[in-house]
């Protein structure tokens, strides 16, 4: 998840216009900070730590709910919970319906068609060519093995 997210102890506003500080930690009311505020390193951390297990935790619920088992899909999956958040699946039912049916190269091309793709193409395009890396999923007619 870190590649793709600036790494600064000062608040700025990203790519939308929202107040971000630390490891791409967008500013929540309760943080009491704003545009130019500075934090320390430990706080940036902490900020970090709770962030991104928040993302795995969603990304392991949705691979679940996706019917989705292959463990090289959970951190690109997890940068897509860091970044969007968990509720992105509300915005792209489309890309989200794919992945449940398994239509992943479906979805990697819908994911593309986005608003999403035309601030952040590199996130994107990691998180397509993570869809278009899984295993098939086993037909529910067939009996697998």
């Amino acid at each position: 998840m870190i590649p793709f997210e600036d790494d600064r102890n000062d608040v700025y506003l990203d790519s939308r216009g929202k107040p971000t500080v630390g490891i791409g930690h967008l500013i929540k009311h309760g943080d009491n900070l704003k545009a130019g505020d500075r934090i320390s390193d430990a706080r940036k951390e902490a900020l970090w730590r709770e962030d991104s297990a928040r993302a795995l935790e969603t990304t392991q619920k949705q691979m679940k709910e996706a019917g989705i088992t292959d463990p090289n899909f959970i951190l690109p999956l997890a940068a897509v919970n860091f970044q969007l958040g968990g509720g992105w699946r509300a915005e792209f039912k489309k890309t989200w319906t794919f992945m449940k049916n398994g239509e992943y190269e479906a979805a990697a091309r819908e994911a593309q068609d986005s608003t999403w793709y035309n601030q952040t193409p590199k996130r994107v395009r990691a998180f397509q060519n993570a869809l278009r890396a899984l295993p098939p999923k086993p037909s529910p007619n067939i009996p697998a093995g």
